[in-house]
């Protein structure tokens, strides 16, 4: 039995369940399971639920089950109209939701406990990097130099998903302690985190164009390689081919590597890469 996510989850999805994105919120429908590892399945054991903005599906047959949400990627959130909301005032106050808001992964609501679990987030990783969750959906923090300079919020039930809070940019810089030569640069918060538990240290563009003034001279003595991963779209495309050209005068190597975001591989995984 196998549990799959991401684009090998979509993959099952569209070769069984062809008009899965019809099924309303919180419905559910049977299929067969044409390409079961068990065999074709002819008694519609393939079953797919719609539940918070995901796809969840199970076979009855052979026992593996699937979870998928469309990419909330820089693209779809710009149509979505997400953006920056750059106002001190609004900071502080968001300051004091976050210190006042629940802690523990165990009390998130269930759809934030879901959305952080597909991609590895349980109550250890929510502690180290101050995760938090109130009535709106959950808190991620931003982090530049160690010090927290803003928060993003996912939304459960809201448009757009994502706000975000900050100080006064929109960049975020993880120190991860390792002795590697290599800054990965990604646009989600999530992702940020999982390359830092890996031991990577990472710029978290946020939907926004590279800050130049982060690129000091400590950056420029510390890093040798420079990893342009985004988004495996469009969108992400154009973005990394004008960081290519932004940072290949600076460093000594910058490549960019089109794949699934950091977020969506295991962390075991994730440490065995060669970025």
């Amino acid at each position: 039995m196998t549990t799959l996510y991401g684009h090998a989850a979509l993959k099952e999805l569209t070769s069984n369940a062809p008009d899965y994105e019809e099924l309303e919120e919180g419905h559910s429908a049977k299929y067969n399971h044409a390409t079961c590892s068990m065999g074709v399945d002819t008694r519609k054991r393939f079953g797919v639920k719609h539940v918070d903005d995901a796809y969840l599906w199970h076979c009855f047959n052979c026992g593996d089950s699937g979870y998928y949400r469309h990419r909330e990627t820089t693209s779809r959130m710009k149509l979505m109209g997400a953006k920056a909301i750059l106002v001190p005032a609004d900071v502080k106050n968001f300051s004091e939701i976050h210190a006042r808001a629940r802690a523990h992964y165990d009390d998130f609501d269930i759809r934030g406990q879901l959305w952080l679990a597909q991609y590895g987030f349980t109550g250890q990783e929510c502690s180290d990097y101050r995760i938090r969750e109130y009535k709106e959906g959950i808190i991620l923090p931003i982090w530049y130099d160690r010090m927290c300079v803003g928060y993003q919020v996912r939304r459960y039930d809201k448009q757009p998903k994502y706000l975000t809070y900050n100080k006064d940019n929109n960049i975020q810089w993880l120190l991860t302690g390792a002795c590697n030569k290599t800054l990965v640069i990604v646009e989600d918060l999530l992702s940020s985190y999982k390359l830092s538990m890996a031991g990577y240290a990472s710029l978290c563009l946020l939907g926004t164009k590279l800050n130049k003034s982060h690129i000091t001279q400590t950056m420029l003595d510390t890093y040798d390689r420079v990893v342009i991963w985004l988004d495996d779209d469009e969108a992400g495309h154009a973005g990394a081919m004008t960081l290519f050209r932004e940072l290949s005068p600076t460093f000594k190597v910058v490549t960019s590597m089109n794949f699934v975001q950091a977020k969506e591989i295991n962390i075991e995984s994730l440490k065995e890469m060669e970025l």
